[in-house]
């Protein structure tokens, strides 16, 4: 793969990239890792040139060495402009890479809420697993990231599956020391629909966050 182009695709800079279409370019190119034009520009978080790649031909569902999809990639790096037009062209949203990992994984993972919440609005599989039998929930839950798990269960996504260790959401969630009473609550089920007190009055006047997101108060 040409030094020129991949700079050129990760730099952002259209006009060339376009010059470059024009010349014809090999979009099935690959890297050493296996990569993609496509891979490296929704790596860069460059969405024109993402958008200019597609509209070229470049394969959206393409795999590097490692499994790895350009919504995989774009997802890793929390580029939430290029995850949401991936999914609009119709990405593979349950691709997996070698490992198993999911992009609704690998966002859990990394603590990107919006993007949990992005890929399962395109109806992501809140309760694919790994290799290992880790599911997005637990990820989340080791994290503490109580809006990614709020979304996950409301998806749809099982507190009570467990790992190839017998390990559950819950014990993800305690691996760190103690973990946040309403996190507890969430992942056992007894808090759905059971808003505090200060949080109902403050949702009647429009002012107050859902109460799951207690640490922002």
């Amino acid at each position: 793969m040409d030094a020129t182009v991949i700079e050129a695709v990760q730099r952002g800079n259209v006009q060339e990239v376009q010059g470059l279409l024009k010349g014809g370019i090999n979009l099935l190119e690959r890297d050493e890792e296996g990569g993609t034009l496509l891979m490296k520009a929704a790596s860069a978080g460059q969405l024109s040139v993402v958008k200019l790649l597609l509209d070229a031909g470049s394969e959206l569902d393409a795999r590097n060495n490692a499994g790895m999809t350009p919504l995989m990639l774009a997802t890793g790096l929390r580029h939430q402009e290029i995850v949401k037009h991936l999914v609009q062209r119709g990405a593979d949203i349950n691709a997996a890479d070698a490992e198993g990992h999911t992009a609704l994984m690998i966002a859990a993972r990394t603590g990107a809420a919006p993007l949990v919440e992005c890929l399962l609005a395109a109806r992501a599989n809140a309760n694919a697993a790994n290799r290992w039998g880790t599911t997005a929930l637990m990820q989340a839950a080791r994290s503490w990231n109580i809006t990614a798990v709020k979304a996950l269960l409301d998806a749809g996504a099982d507190p009570s599956a467990t790992d190839v260790l017998g390990k559950r959401a819950l014990s993800y969630a305690k691996e760190k020391g103690p973990p946040p009473p309403f996190l507890v609550r969430l992942l056992k089920g007894e808090a759905a629909g059971k808003p505090d007190t200060a949080a109902a009055r403050g949702a009647a006047s429009g002012t107050a966050k859902p109460w799951w997101r207690f640490w922002e108060r």
